[in-house]
Order: structure tokens, then C-alpha cells, then sequence
């Protein structure tokens, strides 16, 4: 007779913790896997949704901005002239002001072309495709349908009705973007560097036809029978699971613009299973056995307190390199190295003031206080829209024979003072040479600028300088872009401005002509 099996409490422990740990890690595991399979598809989708409403929002405003690009321009005489000439002159600015459009040209009432850039010869021919015969038609700004231009070009069609003084019309100006070539749209959409994992975006019009994809062989094929497409027809946004022709599965987002159009950007549902499966390999090594997970705990405890001291080795030597460079987040949890972080710092901070010091000392004019010629290239790249007042005093030389230069530099000091007390907080003076002086006026059209320079001269001809009596002085006047777009332009014809003042008879303020008008 066999004797029974008897099991010792130290296996049935072990058999049992075996059990317990082992079913412990396999569900945990199953439902984390399941958790976060979840929970990503669902951030696949929120951000997908988020980017296509981002795209459409960003792609409604690239067209306001065409739009409005247009509508300034068809205010221009030209296009109410019958001289072709200076029409192609018009169309062609247009066209190399801006990046919007691959093509513009003017069509007239009668629906021929009068002027077209880049100049393809279509002048006198009849603008008759479905596009120009819609401006002829509805004479407001539209955008059209995907269509074949006359030049054999798929393309869209942004136009914008032309009036003359008496409210008649006068055509249309166009401006045309090619679908299969680069453009300002694909430059939009084609960009968006946080999505990865073969996500794309692709865009469709009312009827379904894709403007936008990546693979151009795509472009003008109708898609309507997508069910995520069908969405979007019809002004819907949202997300949702959707399958390719290729049948791919797809996590799409997707979003209605103002102009009728559909933003969709979709990633892989691959993109979600393979991070899934990748975590579920990294919590597998929680049962990686003890001495392992000792030396990897140890390991993380000495990164703990390696790291700081690694960070502040780094930014020491960028200091080196870039002074300017930003400080970062280090951690300072234990005592020697609180105390390390704190004199680099205090170092960082000491030499920090003193480079700026000599940086701003650098950039001024010892006499006035004003901005050297030096620091003026600095101060106005980051400009916009802004003016410029260019002046110099009046028969200064005079002054310096007469009086000596100790007083010609009292009336330097004198008119930097006073010409600053009338500008404003956000004015740049500069002292440039001599008696000349440059005052930069950010975000001013040349109306302001001429009332901001009349006051400067009429309060400098009325005010007693150190010499005894007023002194006057004479200004030229100019504005970026209206006068011209490039500084060391826009600062010759001020300077012309300012020199024909003294032609004049001095003590006046002249407002500088436009760049490609300064042979009139």
C-alpha cells in the first residue's frame, strides 16, 4: 500500500505565494495593458480631434489673410485704367509681396484676362473655367472648388471683386493656388512636427474631393464614402475608429472650417498597439529577480544623487560657451550639493550684471545718452510697421566757430534732452554722427511721425538753447514698409528727405518719397 503524498507547509507557502505573485503580476499586467490600450486610443483621438480643430482654425485664418491681401489690392487705380501695363505691374506686386498664391491675375467685366503673373501669355484670352465664371457671377470674395485652370493646372481660386469710385464693376483679381505643386496651404498643413507614428492630415471640400494629402496621387479624388469624410461634409467635428480602402485602421480627428472644408488627421491604430505591447515588456521585469532589481534600485538611488551634480557640470560649461544660456531646474535635496548649486549661481548672477553692464555702456553715446549707431541694427530687427524721424541742428558748425565745443556740446546734450521729453516711452533715440540725430518710432504711420517731428522742431525754435537764442533744426521723415521695406533704403531717401529740408531753407520736416518713386 502506497503512502500518501504529504506536502510540507513550506511548499504549500511557497506554492501559494508562487501562485499569488504570479497571478498578481498576470493580471495586473493584463489589465494594464487593456487600461492603457484604452486610455491611448482615447488620447489618439482627443489629439487628433484637437490638431484637425487647430488646422482648421489656422487654415481659416491663411484664407481671411488671402482674402484680405486681395481686397487691399483691388482698391488700387490701376485696375480701374485701361493700360494693361500697369495692371501686369499690380498683379505682379501682388504675387511677389506675399507667399499665398503660386499665380494672380485681373479679369475684367467682360470675363477676359487683362493681366496675369507670372506672365504665361494669357493676356486677351477668356478666362471661361468654372472658377472665374463664379467671381464674374456672385462679384464678392469667395474661394472656389478644386477645378482645371486654362493653363492645364488642378487648382483653387481665391478672388476678390474689383469697383471703381462709382461703385461699377470691374472684374475680379485672382489669386490661384496649384494643388499639385508646392503652396501656401501645403506649407500650412505639411508641418506639424508633434505628429509621428505615420500619422498624416488630409483635407476635402464640400463634395468630398481631397485638396490636401500627402501623396499627391490623392489630390482631386473624391472620398465622400468615408465614413469620417461623410462626418465633415457635414460641419461635424469629433473622432472615431475608421477604415482605409487599404484597410488600414485609422484613429481619426476631424473638423469642419468656415470655408466648408474638412481637416482630418488620422494615426495608425497600430501607432496604439505597438506602445501597448512595448509597456507590457517593461512591466515584465518586475519579475526580474531580486539581486537585479537591488542593483537597479541602487543604480536609480546613485543617478539620484549623480544627476544634479552632472546637470550643474553641463551648465557650467554652457555658461562657458553662451552666457546667456537659461538655468536650469536642478534639484537640490541634500546639503553639499545645495550649497554647490548656490555659489554657481551667485558666480552666474555676479558676471551676468557685469556683461550686461558693459553691453548697455557699449551701446550708448557717452554725451547724450542716446543709442549709438552701433546698437541701431539690434534694436530695430525685431520691428514691424514703423517710422523713422531723421534730423540734424541747423548751421551747428556755426555754433562750435562762434561759441567753441564745449558749448556745441551743451546744445548736443540740450537737443537730446528736449527731443526726448516729446517722444515717447517706446521711442528709440539714437545720436548717429556729429549733430545728427535718428529717432526710430515703432508701430507709427507717417502721419503720426510728422506730427511727433513738428512738435520736436516748433518746440526746439522756440525754446533758448545755451547759446543764448533758439536754434533750429530740419527732419526727414520716412516709414517701413509704406516708404520702403529694407532699413538702409528706407534710411537713404529719409536722409534725401532730410537734405532737401535743407535745401529749402532749413527749420522744416520733409516726408521721404517712396523708394521706386524717388526718380519722380
Amino acid at each position: 500500500m502506497k503512502k500518501p503524498i504529504r506536502l510540507s507547509i513550506q511548499f504549500l507557502v511557497l506554492s501559494l505565494l508562487a501562485f499569488a505573485v504570479i497571478g498578481t503580476f498576470v493580471g495586473s499586467t493584463l489589465s494594464s495593458v487593456l487600461v492603457s490600450k484604452n486610455n491611448l486610443e482615447k488620447n489618439y483621438l482627443m489629439e487628433n480631434q484637437y490638431y484637425a480643430q487647430k488646422l482648421a482654425s489656422t487654415t481659416d485664418s491663411l484664407f481671411d489673410n488671402m482674402i484680405k491681401s486681395l481686397t487691399m489690392e483691388s482698391g488700387e487705380e490701376e485696375y480701374s485704367t485701361a493700360d494693361s501695363k500697369e495692371i501686369y505691374e499690380e498683379v505682379k506686386q501682388t504675387l511677389e509681396s506675399t507667399d499665398f498664391f503660386n499665380s494672380v491675375y485681373f479679369v475684367d467685366q467682360t470675363g477676359h484676362i487683362r493681366a496675369s503673373a507670372p506672365d504665361r501669355g494669357l493676356e486677351g484670352t477668356v478666362a471661361n473655367r468654372i472658377g472665374a465664371k463664379e467671381a464674374l457671377k456672385k462679384k464678392v470674395p469667395l474661394i472656389s472648388e478644386p477645378y482645371v485652370a486654362v493653363t492645364g493646372k488642378l487648382i483653387l481660386l481665391v478672388s476678390v471683386p474689383v469697383f471703381d469710385d462709382s461703385g461699377s464693376y470691374k472684374g475680379f483679381i485672382g489669386g490661384t493656388i496649384h494643388l499639385h505643386e508646392e503652396n501656401s496651404l501645403t506649407r500650412v498643413l505639411g508641418q506639424h512636427p508633434e505628429h509621428e507614428n505615420d500619422s498624416y492630415v488630409y483635407v476635402v471640400d464640400s463634395k468630398g474631393n481631397v485638396i490636401y494629402h500627402p501623396d499627391s496621387e490623392w489630390i482631386n479624388a473624391n472620398v465622400k464614402e468615408n465614413e469620417v469624410v461623410k462626418q465633415v461634409m457635414e460641419g461635424k467635428t469629433g473622432s472615431q475608429e475608421v477604415m482605409t480602402i487599404q484597410g488600414v485602421s485609422m484613429l481619426a480627428g476631424y473638423a469642419a472650417s468656415t470655408s466648408n472644408w474638412g481637416i482630418v488627421s488620422q494615426a495608425p491604430k497600430k501607432s496604439v498597439i505597438e506602445p501597448t505591447i512595448e509597456m507590457a515588456k517593461q512591466v515584465s521585469f518586475i519579475a526580474i529577480p531580486f539581486m537585479i532589481f537591488v542593483f537597479v534600485l541602487t543604480l536609480a538611488m546613485l543617478k539620484k544623487i549623480v544627476n544634479p551634480i552632472r546637470m550643474l557640470a553641463i551648465y557650467a560649461k554652457q555658461m562657458t560657451l553662451d552666457p546667456s544660456s537659461p538655468t536650469p531646474r536642478i534639484p537640490d535635496w541634500y546639503f553639499e550639493l545645495k550649497e554647490l548649486k548656490r555659489a554657481i549661481l551667485k558666480n552666474v548672477n555676479f558676471y551676468e550684471k557685469k556683461l550686461t553692464y558693459a553691453e548697455g555702456e557699449s551701446n550708448l553715446d557717452p554725451l547724450t545718452g542716446y543709442y549709438n549707431r552701433r546698437s541701431l541694427e539690434k534694436k530695430i530687427s525685431h520691428l514691424g510697421m514703423y517710422s523713422i524721424v531723421l534730423f540734424d541742428i541747423d548751421r551747428f558748425k556755426t555754433v562750435n566757430d562762434q561759441f567753441g565745443h564745449q558749448v556745441g556740446d551743451e546744445v548736443l546734450t540740450y537737443m537730446s534732452e528736449l527731443a526726448k521729453k516729446e517722444t515717447r516711452e517706446s521711442d528709440l533715440c539714437f545720436r548717429i554722427g556729429g549733430e545728427e540725430f535718428l529717432i526710430v518710432l515703432p508701430e507709427t504711420d507717417l502721419a503720426l511721425a510728422q506730427t511727433i517731428a513738428e512738435r520736436i522742431r516748433k518746440t526746439t525754435e522756440a525754446k533758448i538753447s545755451p547759446t543764448g537764442k533758439p536754434i533750429t533744426i530740419s527732419m526727414g521723415i520716412g516709414n517701413s514698409p509704406t516708404t520702403a521695406s529694407d532699413f538702409s533704403e528706407l534710411f537713404k531717401v529719409t536722409d534725401q528727405a532730410l537734405y532737401k529740408a535743407k535745401e529749402e531753407g532749413r527749420n522744416r520736416v520733409i516726408i521721404a518719397n517712396r523708394l521706386n518713386n524717388n526718380k519722380n
